[in-house]
């Protein structure tokens, strides 16, 4: 066997450490929350006007808007540190709140 009291090694900085020695982020020793995601702004626009036909019936007519500015929302960021894309935000929120603008128009009969 081939001992001496230095190491030898081909960069200085990675004398005597193994890289595999330190796992990041496993059970124990990633704190809790320790990933937060961006927060969400949506803006909600409804108009609306009554028509009253006789004394108990009335029509309705509704204009809604769901987020109005068109903002998007983004997702959590992903939890797999493992891969190359751990950690980033790469998609947005398409369903629910936070979506893409959505307008309708209704017309609504009370009796």
């Amino acid at each position: 066997a081939d001992f001496e009291s230095v190491p030898r090694c081909a960069a200085r900085d990675q004398c005597g450490a193994s890289p595999h020695g330190f796992q990041p982020f496993q059970f124990g020793n990633a704190g809790r929350n320790i990933l937060d995601g961006p927060g969400t702004a949506y803006a909600n626009l409804a108009l609306m006007k009554n028509f009253r036909i006789k004394e108990r019936r009335n029509f309705q007519l509704r204009y809604e808007v769901f987020n109005v500015t068109n903002h998007p929302n983004f997702l959590l960021p992903n939890r797999q540190f493992n891969t190359v894309t751990g950690g980033l935000i790469n998609n947005v929120n398409e369903r629910g709140r936070g979506g893409p603008r959505v307008m309708q128009l209704a017309l609504k009969l009370e009796f």
